[in-house]
């Protein structure tokens, strides 16, 4: 009788696992405020956490730099990590839902009183020396162009700031808002940089593990958004 007892103990515990809610592991960046500040929260995790909510899903969020996230999720340690854009080189690694969550743009920025102006990557010349940030994507346009330009790949959109002030690189490509946080959470007039054109309007994406099952996840993701714009929720 105790063994009987013991059996159905196991089976009815297997099956509570079995049926239990499925926790979806995602890599945030620690340095996109205000979309991902350096404790990953901000407008991303926001309608992120949302979305999965809305299918009664629940997320559990690793906080890391964004070049590791994309790491540990191309190795299939984490199920995904957002803020990535699409592009040839992020499709060839990673899976993606059809619909972006966010969209942000991106210009050129200069050392204040700066001559430079620039329209187009391709107006820019060889050898210029360019600020990007440690890992991120910006474009299949700049693909084309990068072996061209003296990149100085950072950590923080606050150290672009400061190598524009100090005029030791010619330009930098940064996202509008990220720039405007930083430079307010600096207590830094938009003044001490020079803002250029747009150099694209980036569709932003949570990147799934090839490396792991995540069919249903992101089938489930887009259910969840679709229900928040139905809904009006951001």
């Amino acid at each position: 009788m105790k063994v009987t007892v013991v059996i159905i103990y196991i089976f009815l515990l297997f099956a509570a696992k079995s049926y239990a809610k499925e926790v979806i592991m995602l890599g945030v960046e620690n340095s996109w405020p205000p979309y991902s500040d350096s404790d990953g929260n901000g407008i991303s995790k926001d309608i992120i956490t949302k979305a999965f909510r809305a299918v009664e899903l629940e997320v559990e969020f690793v906080v890391l730099p964004y070049a590791r996230a994309l790491k540990m999720t191309k190795d299939g340690i984490l199920d995904g990590a957002f803020n990535v854009t699409k592009q040839i080189s992020t499709i060839k690694q990673f899976n993606f839902h059809d619909v972006p969550f966010l969209k942000a743009s991106a210009s050129f920025y200069y050392p204040p009183n700066s001559s430079l102006d620039y329209q187009r990557l391709a107006d820019i010349p060889d050898d210029i020396i360019i600020g990007l940030i440690i890992g991120y994507e910006y474009g299949d346009d700049y693909e084309k162009h990068r072996q061209r330009f003296n990149e100085v790949r950072l950590a923080k959109q606050s150290q672009i700031i400061e190598m524009l002030q100090s005029k030791r690189i010619d330009m930098a490509i940064m996202f509008d808002e990220v720039a405007a946080y930083s430079l307010q959470q600096l207590n830094l007039s938009s003044s001490v940089i020079k803002q250029g054109a747009i150099n694209h309007i980036s569709d932003i994406y949570i990147a799934f593990s090839k490396s792991r099952d995540t069919d249903n996840i992101i089938k489930a993701f887009e259910s969840g958004l679709k229900k928040l714009n139905n809904e009006a929720v951001y």
